[in-house]
């Protein structure tokens, strides 16, 4: 396997699709700093509430209390609201929180489904499009990981991969991969085949630091050689044990290198397409010992720490 400290800055710009995704797109709202201290924007994803469509509104409510800039949401989560709850806009603009990115997930390794999985996707671009989001964090399907060999299913993960993120980026908006326990896409090994072999004409990256630790990555150094292509984030913490976070911890808490890595991304920032994401994964089998508006404050009044703001109406 390629080592990509081995590439130059410029081979890796030609393999990166020569810049940022961001230019494919006309933004809604402005990511530009207001000054030349102040820091970007930060949204958060919804599931630290939960994972379904009931965790919509409670999340909203919270993420406006705390100032949080936008957020993330699951596509079915989307498609659900728009279909059989009133709509989707009506729930977002009661709570002035813009939705700029959705996780969705497809099977990467049956290629008869392919049809099927791009049709999905497809149509929760649309939804997502049409509510003002601007990128697809697109995840591989969970798998049984035991006996799982990437190599083996380098064809079916590298054709349908290029399918989906071609038909992501058709709709307008970009496709960003993002690698994920319990996934094809798991380990760093895995994360540097993918990414070395997929079209990033089409898919960019969209690394989740917390999964990212806990698969036992180099979480700075996957974040420093594919820089070039990171068009959005999940911020994420990972301290281990069973806690209600899956492991995973409030900003600051755990033994992500958050600070050094914020200062990385702040130098790729304003060209992202997306944003960069609060996010704690919730584990309703435990009950953790903040409540999740408590957990999204502890991480907000971090990164308050670190420079950056929020809205005027945080709590």
């Amino acid at each position: 396997m390629n080592n990509m400290n081995s590439v130059s800055r410029r081979e890796f710009l030609k393999i990166a699709g020569m810049g940022s995704a961001a230019s494919l797109i006309a933004p809604s709202c402005s990511f530009a700093f207001a000054g030349a201290s102040k820091r970007h924007d930060i949204g958060a994803t919804f599931i630290l509430w939960g994972y379904g469509a009931d965790n919509l509104e409670p999340s909203l409510k919270d993420m406006s209390r705390l100032g949080y800039h936008s957020f993330e949401t699951f596509g079915q989560v989307i498609e659900e609201w728009e279909k059989n709850r009133g709509g989707f806009t009506k729930v977002v603009e009661k709570y002035g929180v813009p939705i700029v990115s959705a996780f969705c997930m497809t099977d990467v390794l049956d290629p008869t489904k392919r049809k099927d999985e791009v049709a999905k996707l497809v149509r929760w671009c649309k939804l997502l499009k049409q509510n003002g989001g601007k990128v697809i964090e697109y995840c591989p399907s969970g798998i049984k990981r035991e006996g799982y060999d990437y190599k083996q299913h380098k064809k079916n993960l590298v054709e349908s991969m290029n399918e989906y993120a071609k038909a992501v980026t058709d709709q307008g908006l970009v496709c960003a991969l993002h690698p994920h326990t319990g996934t094809p896409i798991e380990t760093q090994e895995e994360v540097y085949f993918i990414m070395e072999n997929l079209d990033t004409k089409y898919m960019k990256f969209g690394p989740d630091v917390g999964q990212l630790e806990k698969g036992g990555a180099d979480t700075v150094k996957i974040v420093k050689d594919f820089m070039e292509l990171i068009e959005h984030v999940h911020l994420k913490d990972y301290s281990g044990g069973d806690n209600g976070y899956l492991g995973y911890a409030p900003l600051g808490e755990g033994k992500v290198k958050i600070k050094k890595i914020l200062q990385m991304l702040e130098k790729r920032r304003a060209s992202m397409a997306g944003m960069i994401m609060f996010e704690l994964d919730s584990d309703r089998k435990i009950k953790p010992a903040l409540s999740d508006f408590e957990a999204a404050k502890l991480s907000r009044d971090y990164l308050v720490k670190l420079g950056y703001d929020f809205k005027a109406s945080q709590a």
